[in-house]
């Protein structure tokens, strides 16, 4: 079987999904055969490939790039369940984009030459572009992506060139260090990402994009490619301390910007595209410190965060599908109504949070001993600063979930729920996927290192931590500590006396309700947040905004020359004219 055998098959599925009518009957049956079945043959393909691989030097197939093509091919059957629930109309054109999007990324993962990675790389680009522009309403995020993304890819192909002149050849390999090669790679890394500075797209195409849409891009596969980038440039080349040092501080940044952006706000689609964010910064701070335990940590996060945000967007669409909102201040006690859904979202933000037993407290734990082991004498006390910042921002991590889960969850029933029709209750093409992530995060969190590290980085990888972790046991005594506290719950006897909630002695009326958005509402006229949420606000820290800003200040004072009487441009014709004279 044959690694290209998937790409082959998804190229050709976009197109037979853009040829065939916009009828439900006929596009969610062909497109859930197709995504399962590709998975199957990925798999198939993944381990038993054919013996003539070794023929092709332009296909790259370790263990890493077998990982991550596994990972993409997961997700597109996961997603293809979940859209046939979701997306009721431009059904075909959907999933054209859908499949492109598979085989572009494919592709990525196991090229091998610079070149083709680049193709592939731009495809996936373009296919995001037209997937936001699916929804209406959509189009300026939809803009502003492709021109970062666009941007950045013009970076990229400078970095491979700079490459190739030192190098002189396109194949991925060990390659010199160059300071303005590994700048134009990281940036472009970077925005693929979602890392600061290149991050603003990310917000907007979460809160216009179609939710499948944000679920599986933004929030996974693009995380997955632009991380698997990063581990393949710090692969390739040998970054100096000094080097390295900058790219943690970026990852540290993010991980605390981001989280505060996230703090504040109301929206939960918005909420979680902050979030999104943040994580890159742990994977950042991983692979940039340099050690092998930082860079499977770093790695493994990525993978972990694929899979927990991917469940955390889907919860948020059905609770949208149900609701018909994702606003914070409207939603409220439904977890009786989306059972389901609410112990999905809640296993994933204990993920999220890095909560042992569950996924992201084993890629987090593994950050933090590779961070430390990159802790050198000429940059100790920044290194430590990256450590704690890693560690705050997993703090307000739990802060942030604990509003968005009591919010949509507990707390005072809303009002919207007496509204809602049957038919928009849990089904189980919206439920499914989220059950089998919420399931991965607890298997990643207790069995991570014979599921994940060894088969894909060797048995002896994990020598060098300090410590010891057994999820297995940590897992049996907190559930015991739980069990024992229920058992001497009951034996007390104790009765609960309910009553209803008073303010000033008078029943609370339903316009005085108190939303989980209000848990932070303080910080926001905190000082120094008060000015900064100011400035985020007037985008002020949005390079596309400020770049489009100054731009468009340049356009008008040129504007201002453009009178349109001749003799002035026979003026400026001569004066250049002189100028060009007399550099010559």
């Amino acid at each position: 079987m044959d690694l290209l055998l998937p790409i082959k098959i998804s190229a050709a599925l976009s197109v037979i999904f853009f040829i065939l009518p916009d009828k439900r009957k006929l596009v969610v049956p062909a497109a859930l055969t197709a995504a399962i079945s590709l998975f199957i043959i990925s798999i198939y393909s993944l381990f038993f490939r054919d013996i003539a691989l070794a023929s092709r030097p332009y296909i790259m197939a370790d263990n890493i790039s077998k990982a991550v093509y596994f990972l993409i091919s997961f997700f597109g059957a996961i997603m293809a369940i979940y859209s046939s629930g979701f997306i009721t109309r431009k059904l075909n054109r959907y999933f054209a984009y859908f499949f492109l999007t598979i085989a572009s990324s494919l592709g990525v993962v196991i090229s091998a030459n610079w070149l083709i990675f680049t193709i592939f790389w731009g495809i996936s680009g373009t296919a995001l572009f037209l997937m936001i522009q699916l929804e209406s309403g959509a189009n300026a995020a939809a803009k502003k992506t492709m021109i970062i993304l666009g941007g950045s890819d013009s970076l990229l192909i400078l970095g491979i060139a700079i490459i190739y002149y030192a190098t002189g050849t396109f194949t991925i390999g060990t390659a010199p260090w160059s300071g303005l090669a590994a700048t134009c790679l990281l940036a472009a890394a970077l925005a693929k990402a979602g890392g600061m500075p290149l991050h603003t797209w990310i917000p907007g195409c979460a809160e216009t994009a179609p939710l499948p849409v944000t679920a599986f891009i933004p929030a996974a596969l693009d995380k997955i490619l632009g991380i698997y980038m990063m581990t393949r440039l710090f692969q390739i080349m040998r970054f100096p301390p000094e080097a390295r040092m900058a790219v943690m501080i970026i990852g540290a940044g993010t991980i605390i910007c981001a989280v505060f952006m996230a703090l504040k706000q109301h929206n939960a689609k918005k909420l979680l595209s902050y979030h999104a964010i943040s994580q890159v910064g742990y994977m950042i701070l991983g692979i940039a410190s340099g050690t092998t335990l930082g860079l499977i940590g770093g790695f493994f996060h990525m993978v972990n965060h694929a899979i927990y945000k991917c469940a955390l967007f889907l919860g948020t669409g059905q609770v949208e599908k149900t609701t018909g909102t994702d606003h914070l201040e409207k939603l409220g006690g439904l977890a009786k109504l989306l059972p389901f859904t609410f112990t999905s979202m809640l296993i994933a933000s204990f993920a999220i949070s890095g909560i042992p037993p569950f996924n992201g407290f084993y890629s987090k734990w593994l950050i933090y001993q590779g961070i430390l082991g990159a802790n050198t004498k000429d940059f100790q006390l920044l290194t430590m600063l990256c450590l704690l910042a890693a560690l705050f921002g997993s703090g307000l991590t739990l802060a942030s979930f604990m509003k968005l889960i009591h919010a949509i969850f507990l707390g005072s029933s809303s009002p919207l729920i007496g509204r809602i029709e049957p038919s928009h209750r849990e089904k189980f093409s919206l439920v499914f996927p989220q059950i089998t992530l919420a399931a991965a995060c607890i298997l990643l969190g207790l069995f991570a290192v014979n599921i994940f590290i060894k088969p894909v980085f060797g048995s002896g990888v994990l020598d060098e931590i300090r410590g010891a972790w057994s999820p297995g046991t940590a897992s049996l005594l907190m559930i015991a500590g739980i069990v024992i506290g229920i058992l001497l719950y009951w034996l007390s006897g104790s009765k609960t006396r309910r009553a209803g909630s008073f303010i000033g002695g008078y029943k609370v009326a339903p316009e005085m309700r108190v939303s989980g958005v209000t848990f932070y509402a303080s910080i926001e006229n905190i000082f120094p947040f008060r000015q900064i949420f100011r400035l985020a606000d007037k985008k002020v820290f949005d390079l596309y905004e400020m770049t489009k800003l100054g731009l468009f200040y340049i356009i008008g004072i040129l504007r201002y020359f453009h009178t349109g009487v001749l003799s002035n441009y026979l003026t400026w014709i001569f004066a250049g004219g002189i100028i060009i004279f007399l550099a010559l």
